[in-house]
């Protein structure tokens, strides 16, 4: 456990973190957590046999009840790692009352894939989950709260639109997870949340998850969680030792032909592609550009209608279109694995930018553009 700038530990707590240590040092699977049976049949259903080591240093924490900021690589098993202590909190259905868990995601490709891991790791729970995503029908959405769900799993910017519609009221809140905190505060959801903070009980627990620790989440973890752990793991500072970088040097206004040539000429036709550009412009560009050279092709961006978004990715996913263009903010969250190709149309500003983002992808092949060095020549 490392300490960061922004957090300190009292004496009580390293005395606490050590005790933790000791009972993990004497366990080696989740039958040791003292999981009750239909949390530990979801999870042997799932194909888990040992914990992850995100895993086994949170969770003990969590469900001791304590406030948590843990930052660890994309993959590294997060996800069951704030949704295990989740199910063992609520355990079964109750029919009546505010929701008890709430689930905030930077994306709704995020949401979307946190609530089919709910039902697929929660199935032998009685537990009713309800996503709450900007785009869809606040109608619906009015309809599904009515039902008492006992998870919701949302978006900030939605969720507190429909808190102040409903007057929704969240005193049964008991826990609440910031699933990767440092991407919600980077959009610009820092109000938000903090209108949402203020709107949950002061008992609940809170769990946050992140890939980095920027100043305005410390600021925010001091001011709203109580006496937090900070657990450090594998840190997203490395890339995969499979992963072969590539780079090709030319300027800027050849950068679109050169994208063309990779594509046309280089990569082979069946390949998967993901190119990443950095704005919703480039991205309408570029995609246009592969259409009138014959590539197939399809697009992702943050304004883009949800149902388009769903739509395009789906007939990426599915192999329809050889090429996804994305801007980095929406690439954020969407699940393509066996990916065979990345190409950074422009080379990232800064490698917790860049890094991230290759992690969220299993490529084999990166390739970056790099023009700034020789424009000039």
């Amino acid at each position: 456990m490392d300490e960061l700038e922004g957090f300190s530990f009292t004496p009580k707590v390293k005395k606490e973190e050590k005790q933790v240590k000791k009972k993990k040092k004497n366990s080696g699977g989740f039958q040791s957590m003292g999981l009750s049976l239909g949390v530990l049949n979801g999870i042997t259903k799932r194909g888990y046999k040992f914990p992850t080591p995100i895993q086994r240093k949170t969770i003990p924490y969590i469900l001791e009840g304590r406030d948590v900021v843990a930052m660890a690589k994309t993959g590294s098993g997060k996800t069951a790692a704030f949704l295990i202590p989740l199910f063992e909190r609520l355990k079964q259905r109750k029919e009546s009352g505010s929701p008890r868990g709430v689930i905030l995601s930077p994306t709704r490709e995020l949401a979307i894939q946190t609530y089919k891991f709910i039902k697929d790791l929660g199935r032998f729970l009685n537990l009713k989950t309800v996503l709450i995503l900007g785009g869809d029908s606040m109608d619906h959405q009015f309809s599904a709260i009515h039902t008492n769900p006992d998870v919701l799993v949302a978006t900030p910017g939605r969720f507190l639109h429909v808190c102040v519609e409903m007057n929704l009221k969240l005193t049964d809140v008991s826990y609440v997870v910031f699933d990767e905190a440092d991407r919600l505060f980077e959009m610009g959801f820092g109000e938000q949340l903090t209108e949402i903070l203020h709107r949950l009980p002061h008992s609940k627990q809170m769990v946050m998850f992140s890939a980095t620790l920027p100043r305005i989440m410390v600021d925010f973890a001091k001011a709203g969680l109580t006496d937090p752990v900070l657990i450090r793991l594998d840190v997203e500072s490395k890339l995969p030792e499979a992963l072969e970088l590539k780079y090709l040097y030319c300027r800027s206004e050849e950068r679109y032909s050169a994208l063309l040539t990779l594509l046309k000429h280089v990569i082979p036709e069946d390949a998967q592609t993901v190119v990443f550009a950095g704005t919703q412009h480039h991205v309408e560009f570029i995609s246009m550009l592969l259409t009138k050279v014959g590539i197939s092709s399809t697009f992702v961006y943050s304004n883009l209608d949800p149902s388009a978004r769903k739509i395009n990715t789906a007939k990426f996913q599915n192999k329809k279109a050889s090429v996804l263009v994305v801007t980095d903010v929406a690439a954020r969250g969407i699940d393509i694995p066996n990916l065979d190709y990345v190409i950074n149309f422009y080379f990232p500003g800064k490698p917790k930018l860049f890094i991230p983002l290759a992690l969220n992808f299993s490529m084999t092949f990166l390739c970056l553009f790099l023009s700034a060095f020789i424009t000039s020549l």
